[in-house]
């Protein structure tokens, strides 16, 4: 866990529409379509209750914010296969609240209220606050009416999924086999077979080469390509142009001495409350509470601190040690993390901090180095100043640059010299070169769309990744044709190389599994291993998967592995090990995973249930692709 937290990652379209079934269709048309239409016209009626355009659109837009991260490439938002994701979405939620409606489901005034003062989204210093509850109102464009209707239906749905989830429980007499089969160790013994020692003996002729040739010629048709012209508007352009005095960096290091303790590290130990990928809006609330509660009775019982961690943390590495995280700096962790760890004494235990990971209560344990001078930090402190400055002249100017490529669309030049940038131009590029190039997908379609190669006109400015806008313009243009084979002889001659010793090595190596197992060989092994699945050993994942699927009813079991590196491993299996794990957090750990898994199952299969019995009519005009 430490490491997670101290490494933190991207996250994807699955986190957010979790668990949906895509229904089965094609939703091509479904943009041009509303866009010609009004926001009140149906995109499906479910049991006879209209899907507005105004509500799929609402219900799109919020996922997109919630997917916002520079790491999604934006053309998954234009994919089929999101939009038919948000519509399914919207239907379920809709199959949902009609049979709570059904079932009487009912949250009383008195439930909503008592719930709604109680939501730390409302609250200022743990205490509900009417300014706080009026501004997240305005802010997401509702009345107060519009918003408690809204908590009464999350509240009802939640407890009818509380209702679904009450028929799950998993004893510890069918977690435990589970946890002991997942660390269960294998005695193993490898024997590699290298792809290379195969390619040094295949020599294709020249008939092979054009037999080849003539069989795959689809392999070898050169797709189509352009030549740009482009500009880049970005902050790293920018921070050349950007000048700070030192009178400036003295007073920044004066007024944010905190944050420069760079040699400074902190020892702290944590519980965590975890989240679960695809958690709601509910079950956020059931977590702080449980996290607020704990941290209160701790204020009270400072000695209780270590009880909780082996109680409730959810750091299993961690917990084993207390808590302990070991001594760490500032850039080690999420920075909502080390702000609050880096704002304590030793000894003081933190409010409630939430990461991406959940919620964390932090105790101070030790510190040891010393704050940084200001002569050692004056230039560190003058570049953040400098790029600061730069990030700021770039998001005034974004639109402007934009709006300058759009209005003057012949060439790039005008741009060039309102921004001093230099045009630049590529080698020939096909779409795949040009995704590769810059990164970001629906870019290289924009070069590539029709109207961009037939008019020659500069592209819309498109932000490729944080900070970094492009403007291109095709400047020639060569369609896709069959590559001659002399231009490519070398390139074919690889191929069946490749190609015909990856095909001798498994032959060989599947042969020499099946000799091993008659006893009709030997072979030279590598040391022997004791792996589980955690403790890899530096072997591959797709190996160590492979190594756990080998039939152990008899030993030494024998199996082999082609790998993605293209080597060959024959692998035997001497010893299984099957130790019971005791460690007690653990084995709850995996019981609240396996109920938490049923409970998903249980909840998609009730939805199935309802799809099966409902009346669902998707508007045809929105399949149609010509739309």
């Amino acid at each position: 866990m430490l490491d997670k937290i101290r490494n933190s990652t991207d996250s994807k379209l699955a986190k957010i529409i979790l668990g949906i079934i895509i229904i089965p269709f094609a939703l091509f048309g479904i943009d041009s379509y509303l866009s010609s239409v009004g926001s009140n016209v149906y995109i499906a009626k479910v049991n006879g209750v209209d899907i507005s355009a105004q509500q799929y659109q609402n219900t799109e837009a919020m996922i997109r914010d919630q997917m916002s991260d520079p790491k999604t490439d934006p053309a998954l938002f234009d994919s089929p296969e999101f939009k038919k994701a948000v519509l399914d979405n919207i239907i379920s939620t809709e199959l949902m609240n009609q049979s709570i409606d059904k079932n009487g489901f009912v949250i009383s005034d008195e439930q909503l209220g008592a719930y709604i003062v109680g939501m730390p989204d409302f609250q200022e210093n743990g205490k509900f606050s009417q300014e706080r509850y009026d501004q997240i109102v305005q802010y997401n464009n509702l009345t107060p009416k519009k918003l408690e209707d809204k908590i009464r239906n999350q509240m009802a749905t939640q407890q009818a999924k509380d209702s679904l989830n009450r028929l799950i429980y998993v004893p510890t007499e069918i977690t435990q086999p589970l946890v002991n089969l997942a660390y269960q160790k294998r005695d193993i013994s490898l024997h590699e077979i290298k792809l290379d020692d195969y390619k040094k003996k295949i020599k294709p002729s020249d008939e092979d080469v054009k037999t080849f040739y003539d069989e795959n010629t689809s392999n070898f048709i050169m797709p189509d390509r352009v030549k740009i012209e482009f500009l880049i508007y970005s902050v790293a352009g920018i921070v050349p142009s950007i000048s700070i005095t030192d009178e400036e960096v003295k007073e920044f290091f004066e007024a944010n001495k905190g944050k420069f303790e760079a040699n400074q590290q902190r020892r702290a130990s944590h519980i965590l409350f975890a989240y679960q990928p695809g958690i709601d809006f509910e079950e956020k609330a059931k977590i702080r509470d449980l996290a607020q509660t704990t941290l209160n009775e701790i204020k009270k019982t400072p000695k209780i601190f270590e009880n909780k961690v082996k109680e409730l943390s959810q750091d299993i590495e961690s917990a084993k040690q207390g808590g302990d995280l070991g001594f760490f700096s500032r850039t080690d962790m999420v920075k909502s993390f080390a702000d609050a760890a880096f704002d304590l004494k030793v000894g003081d235990l933190s409010e409630i901090v939430e990461t991406e990971f959940g919620l964390h209560i932090i105790k101070l344990t030790e510190i040891k180095g010393e704050q940084v001078s200001f002569d050692k930090i004056k230039a560190q402190i003058k570049g953040e100043l400098i790029y600061g400055k730069a990030l700021d002249q770039y998001a005034t100017n974004a639109e402007n640059f934009n709006n300058t490529v759009y209005e003057n669309s012949a060439d790039l030049s005008v741009a060039s010299k309102k921004f001093d940038l230099e045009v630049q131009q590529s080698q020939w590029l096909s779409l795949d070169d040009a995704k590769r190039f810059f990164n970001n997908d629906a870019f290289a379609n924009e070069i590539f769309a029709q109207e961009s190669i037939s008019s020659k006109t500069n592209t819309l400015a498109i932000e490729v990744s944080p900070n970094n806008l492009v403007s291109a313009r095709v400047i020639d243009f060569s369609p896709s044709a069959l590559q001659p084979l002399k231009e490519i002889k070398e390139k074919v001659v690889d191929l069946i190389i490749e190609r015909k010793s990856q095909e001798l090595i498994i032959e060989d190596g599947n042969k020499l599994v099946e000799d091993l197992q008659s006893s009709k060989r030997k072979v030279e092994w590598f040391d022997e291993l004791v792996i589980d699945r955690f403790d890899k050993k530096g072997l591959s994942d797709q190996l160590v998967k492979k190594i756990f699927q080998v039939d152990t009813a008899q030993l030494p079991a024998y199996s082999g592995l082609y790998d993605l590196k293209g080597e060959y491993f024959v692998i035997k299996i001497n010893k299984v090990i099957n130790d019971k794990v005791t460690d007690a957090l653990s084995v709850d750990l995996y019981r609240e995973e396996y109920e938490k898994a049923l409970k998903g199952a249980i909840q998609a299969a009730y939805i199935d249930d309802l799809r099966a019995d409902a009346t669902i009519k998707i508007n045809p005009k929105v399949l149609s692709p010509n739309q």
